[in-house]
């Protein structure tokens, strides 16, 4: 299997007699592999969800590969730990893509310029609610926030700006909006710290010669 997945794989394309070679960009334990076209496809759906252009340069290639590692572990924890993940909202959120564009014409031709398909923009969209959920349903039941570090981030943060723009906003017309934003950071601490973990519990090779 290791020689499997250290071999280049080969894809065969739609109506063409040659064979096009896909190399293998990073391997995850014994059964999964990122291309260096899944890399690739995914720098172009980020670059067209964000309106910028496609930066295929080494350091965004390594940090593209990074983000389907962790896409990678945390599908395999939603799977293994079944976690229920409707993703009911994103459909708006790709509605509210649509919307960009004048008309379909103008979707498609985006979408052309970009190589990439409309079902690779609903997928994306999808799995972004998908990670939302997850994170939701897995990281922030656990966390709370003491009354001392919303006050302190009051007196640090909220007031001297406020006072600045010469407004006077009470702690308690702040608090619910410091707690969400502490809680977030919590949250967001939370993910970084398992990812982590997971990476340490996962055999994960990049391929240098391929993300240079």
């Amino acid at each position: 299997m290791h020689r499997e997945l250290a071999a280049l794989v080969l894809l065969i394309a739609s109506g063409a007699a040659a064979e096009i070679i896909d190399r293998i960009a990073v391997t995850i334990n014994s059964n999964r592999v990122i291309t260096e076209s899944e890399i690739f496809r995914q720098i172009r759906l980020t670059a067209f969800l964000n309106g910028e252009k496609p930066d295929y340069g080494p350091e965004n290639k390594r940090r593209t590969a990074d983000r389907l590692v962790e896409q990678a572990l945390i599908r395999r924890e939603i799977e293994t730990s079944r976690y229920i993940t409707t993703s009911a909202d994103w459909k708006p959120l790709y509605e509210q893509l649509r919307k960009r564009y004048k008309d379909e014409a103008a979707y498609k031709k985006a979408l052309a310029e970009y190589d990439i398909s409309d079902e690779d923009v609903q997928q994306s969209i999808e799995w972004q609610a998908t990670l939302l959920e997850f994170v939701a349903v897995r990281f922030r039941p656990g966390i709370q926030v003491p009354e001392a570090d919303l006050k302190d981030y009051y007196d640090t943060q909220v007031a001297p700006k406020a006072a600045a723009g010469g407004e006077k906003l009470s702690f308690e017309d702040a608090r619910e909006k410091i707690e969400e934003i502490l809680t977030q950071q919590r949250v967001d601490s939370a993910l970084d710290r398992w990812l982590g973990q997971s990476r340490t519990q996962s055999r994960i090779r990049y391929r240098q010669d391929v993300l240079k």
